[in-house]
C-alpha cells in the first residue's frame, strides 16, 4: 500500500509513506533483487513474519533451543505474500479489497485485506488470514514512513512505551547501537563507542541501521514531521501485537539498491521475536518468552484470524 496522498483539513495534500527510489530502476537490474525489495514501500502484511532460517551468529542466550536444521514452513522473508503479486477483488471509491492466495503445500491459505476511509485524513486496514492446516506462526504488519533528509527533523513519540531492545548483533556492518541491550526509553540506548542515542530525534546525524522492539501498554505510534508540519499515526490492537519493531533505515546500506539513499522508518507491529524467523519466535527458551511475551499467533482452520489497524 503506497504512495498514499491524504488531503490535510488546511487542504494540503501530504504522503508519509517510504517508496524506495530504487522502484523505477530498469526491470533487468530489479530482476536480480530479491521480490521484496523491488518495489519496497509503504504498507503491508508480513504472514509469516521474519526471515525464513535463524541466524548463525546469534549469541548462546538467543539460539538457545532453536532447531537450527528445520525446514520453514515458508521460504521467503516475511512471508510469501509480503513477495508475490495479489489479485483485486473489489474496488470503489470507499473500499478496496486484495487478496493473495498461498501455495498448496503452505499451512496458510489465503491472506486478505480490506481498505477504506476514516473520519478525517486516513485509511482502516483489515487484515484475515485463512487457514489450510492449523499452526501458530510469527506475524506482523510493516508500515514503511519516509523520514527527511535534515537529521533531528522528525520526531517519534510512543507515549505507552515501557522498554526497549536493541537487535542481538549488529544489523550491519555499520551499526552504531551496541547489540543485545536494553532501556526504559528510546533516549537511554547506548552506542558501541558509549554514547548515549536518543531515538526519538530522527533521521540521525549518521549512516547507520537499527533494529529495536519496544515494548508498549498501548499500540499507537506517531511519527511527527516537523519539517512539513504534520504527524502520522499507526493505531493497532497490542493484545495481538503486543511488541513493536522500529527499523530505522538510516542511510546506512551503501550497496545496490540501496546506494545510501534510503531514509525511513518502518513501525512494525508484531508478535515474533524481532524478525529472526520461525524457528526462533517458536522457541520457548527466547528472552521473549522467558520474558512472557506471546511471539506467535494461533492461527486455526475453523475461523479465519482478522484484525484491524489504522494510518492516521
Amino acid at each position: 500500500l503506497g504512495p498514499v496522498w491524504l488531503t490535510l483539513p488546511d487542504g494540503r495534500e501530504v504522503q508519509p509513506f517510504a517508496v524506495a527510489p530504487w522502484s523505477g530502476d530498469s526491470p533487468a537490474a530489479l530482476e536480480e533483487l530479491p521480490p521484496i525489495l523491488r518495489s519496497l514501500r509503504g504498507d503491508f502484511p508480513c504472514v509469516p513474519f521474519g526471515a525464513p532460517a535463524p541466524r548463525s551468529d546469534m549469541p548462546a542466550h538467543w539460539s538457545r533451543g532453536v532447531d537450527m536444521s528445520a525446514t520453514p514452513l515458508d521460504g521467503f522473508v516475511h512471508g510469501y505474500g509480503a513477495n508475490h503479486l495479489w489479485e483485486l477483488e473489489h474496488l470503489s471509491h470507499r473500499e478496496v479489497r486484495v487478496f493473495i492466495d498461498y501455495t498448496d503445500s503452505h499451512p496458510v491459505r489465503r491472506v486478505t485485506r480490506r481498505i477504506t476511509p476514516i473520519d478525517g485524513p486516513g485509511l482502516s486496514i483489515d487484515l484475515s488470514i485463512e487457514m489450510r492446516r492449523d499452526t501458530e506462526l510469527p506475524i506482523g504488519l510493516h508500515p514503511i514512513f519516509a523520514l527527511p533528509d535534515q537529521p533531528g527533523s522528525a520526531r517519534l513519540e510512543i507515549p505507552s512505551l515501557r522498554s526497549v531492545r536493541s537487535f542481538p548483533v549488529p544489523v550491519e556492518p555499520g551499526s552504531i547501537l551496541r547489540p543485545d541491550q536494553k532501556a526504559r526509553t528510546l533516549s537511554e540506548l547506548v552506542t558501541l563507542d558509549n554514547r548515549l542515542l536518543d531515538l526519538t530525534n530522527l533521521p540521525l546525524d549518521a549512516h547507520t541501521e537499527e533494529l529495536l522492539s519496544v515494548l508498549p501498554d498501548e499500540g499507537k505510534a506517531t511519527l511527527v514531521r516537523l519539517d512539513r508540519g504534520y504527524a502520522v499515526t499507526l493505531d493497532w490492537d497490542v493484545e495481538v501485537f503486543p511488541h513493536c519493531l522500529l527499523w530505522l533505515s538510516n542511510a546506512g546500506r551503501d550497496a545496490y539498491p540501496w546506494n545510501s539513499r534510503f531514509r525511513a522508518l518502518g513501525i512494525e507491529p508484531v508478535c515474533s521475536v524481532f524478525d529472526l524467523g520461525q524457528a526462533v519466535s517458536g522457541s520457548p527458551s527466547s528472552p521473549f518468552a522467558r520474558d512472557g511475551v506471546p511471539t506467535r499467533v494461533r492461527l486455526t482452520t475453523k475461523q479465519p484470524f482478522r484484525t484491524g489497524y489504522s494510518i492516521s
